[in-house]
């Protein structure tokens, strides 16, 4: 799925995750599974205002106390769709940001952080705020900021009419706020919302499912991202001309698939390895009366190739039964005095057994 480079950096990340209840990746799905993505860089269709309202005249309406969207929608008696969201932020470069969103959604600080390429984001604090704004904390609007700040609007703004937005003054809000009128339409528009579950996906059909998982491995498309910064990082191409080498990396993590391996691969009893990454091939329990055909039969699957657990331990039948178990290899193996010089084989996901002949363990494929 896709998901942010963090600080690696690059073009593009797809990160592997095996769905699980406890994993530490939040991600949103579609039900088909045909787009899924981190929620750090999930997608999804916004609302689009659909109007041909002519504009009103700008007001400055007082509302003492009122922050939230829905309470303040209700207050001024417009829709929550015709209220912004606007949050300062602060880069590590002391930059001052301000990013606004339609006021139904909440601001993505990763994709905020990405646009404006800085290594570090934060809310502004009330004395930079109150500085900037000359209002207290809540009353940010991204009317008349000064020119030292960089607005970053989301796509969710554009095509308004007659919204509302903090008034930068305390305890007042603008309302028929119009482009072209009161606020030259940006350049550009931007993705910085942050998508949660039952949006509607990008394909305008579906809702988005919330998941959890746990990251198992990562493929990061790292661009020109390092070779612009590398002296010489070059090769010549069919023209003669130098150009740098287009990156790529990724990585996997050999203890979290083993995690993510078991949390999907248990029951009440214990692991259930698959036999791809099982750690042995058999699991062999000697009871009494059958440790001389033991030694055979760990002997000559061995020299088969198999790998072979071999619990002897002097202890009872139902303790050994339960730590095989526990320990989850995909094929148990049972020999006794009531076997003779067959071999009780049992799988560990079944609850019946068999007996087979030794030369049928040995031409097996597990």
């Amino acid at each position: 799925m896709a998901a942010d480079s963090g600080y690696i950096g690059g073009d593009y990340c797809h990160e592997f995750v095996v769905e699980s209840e406890i994993g530490e990746t939040k991600f949103l799905a579609t039900q088909d599974a045909k787009y899924q993505a981190h929620v750090d860089v999930a997608k999804f269709t916004k609302y689009k205002e659909v109007t041909h309202e002519e504009m009103k005249p700008l007001q400055n309406v007082e509302g003492k106390g009122m922050i939230g969207v829905y309470e303040l929608a209700k207050y001024l008696k417009i829709p929550a769709e015709k209220t912004t969201k606007t949050l300062i932020f602060e880069t590590e470069k002391h930059e001052i940001i301000a990013a606004a969103v339609n006021g139904i959604y909440d601001i993505n600080e990763t994709k905020l952080k990405n646009i404006l390429q800085c290594s570090d984001l934060k809310l502004a604090s009330p004395e930079i705020i109150k500085k900037i704004t000359g209002a207290e904390v809540g009353y940010a609007g991204i009317l008349n900021l000064p020119k030292s700040v960089r607005v970053i609007m989301d796509e969710s703004l554009a095509n308004r009419a007659n919204f509302e937005c903090g008034a930068n003054r305390t305890n007042f809000h603008s309302i028929n706020v119009n482009f072209d009128r009161d606020l030259a339409i940006p350049d550009q528009f931007y993705d910085i919302a942050l998508a949660k579950e039952n949006y509607i996906a990008k394909d305008g059909k579906q809702n988005l499912i919330e998941k959890r998982g746990i990251e198992v491995g990562n493929i990061f498309q790292l661009g020109y991202h390092y070779t612009s910064l590398m002296k010489g990082a070059n090769f010549i191409d069919n023209d003669g001309k130098a150009k740098p080498y287009y990156m790529g990396c990724y990585g996997i993590g050999l203890g979290r698939t083993l995690a993510a391996v078991v949390e999907v691969n248990h029951d009440e009893k214990g692991i259930c390895w698959p036999k791809e990454v099982a750690p042995f091939d058999y699991h062999l329990i000697s009871l009494p009366g059958g440790e001389e055909f033991a030694i055979k039969v760990y002997q000559e699957l061995s020299q088969k190739g198999f790998d072979v657990l071999w619990d002897d331990r002097d202890i009872s039948a139902g303790a050994k039964f339960a730590d095989a178990d526990l320990i989850g290899i995909p094929v148990r193996l049972v020999v006794s005095k009531k076997t003779g010089d067959k071999v009780e084989m049992k799988l560990r996901k079944n609850t019946t057994n068999k007996l087979v002949s030794l030369s049928d363990l040995q031409n097996s494929t597990v």
